[in-house]
């Protein structure tokens, strides 16, 4: 089977430059930025995700600053993918990419609206005025409930990375960008089962970032 990388032509005029460079550059950057994230992400004391009180009361401002930085970040930065990998595609493996693409979009909205308000609670459930014992007892009602605190969440995870496997077989039948692309774009499977904090968060995030600014790239050398 050839591999060989056809680069479609986007067009040459100076708006589309302008306009793809904007998403080349929104994808690169929110992709760098975000890759420390998973260094500065607390362990639960118990182990497990369940945040209890004493766990983020101590880092209440550093928690919610990364949890509303993450979901800003994560709001530019997967439609911007999903944006570029629909521009690259656009013959062979566009149906796949274009399926892939509105389920990321669509994703992202669940899980950063469910990040912005597991932050905000979060954030008055530790304020300093609040009795410890009655902050400690919304953390625990908050654990209790899973459906309604993560569920939007977890929805929204799904749909992002089955849409970045769906984008990935697009991007695979196009051949519009070399095959490593692809295949480290899929890679994201991996965060259901690796822990998203720590090292081994960041080493499974690396094949993603290295795919995502291989899209921006590619995008970007359509139009050049």
């Amino acid at each position: 089977m050839s591999t060989t990388t056809i680069s479609p032509r986007l067009g040459s005029d100076p708006t589309t430059r302008r306009r793809v460079g904007v998403v080349a550059l929104a994808l690169s950057v929110t992709t760098l930025t975000a890759v420390p994230g998973g260094l500065l992400w607390p362990e639960p004391a118990g182990g497990g995700e369940t945040y209890t009180y004493a766990d983020i009361q101590p880092l209440r401002d550093r928690w919610w600053g990364l949890l509303v930085f993450l979901s800003v970040a994560l709001v530019l930065n997967v439609p911007a993918q999903a944006l570029a990998t629909t521009l690259l595609v656009r013959r062979r493996g566009a149906g796949w990419a274009t399926t892939g693409g509105a389920m990321m979009w669509i994703g992202t909205g669940l899980y950063a609206v469910g990040g912005a308000g597991w932050a905000a609670a979060s954030y008055f459930a530790t304020a300093p005025g609040v009795d410890p014992a009655a902050g400690a007892s919304v953390m625990d009602r908050m654990a209790d409930d899973s459906l309604h605190l993560f569920g939007p969440m977890i929805a929204g995870a799904l749909l992002v990375a089955f849409g970045t496997i769906v984008q990935a077989v697009g991007l695979w039948r196009s051949r519009a960008v070399p095959r490593w692309i692809p295949l480290l774009a899929a890679t994201v499977l991996f965060t259901f089962v690796v822990p998203g904090n720590g090292v081994a968060g960041l080493v499974t995030a690396l094949p993603m970032t290295a795919a995502a600014l291989g899209i921006a790239y590619y995008a970007w050398r359509a139009v050049r």
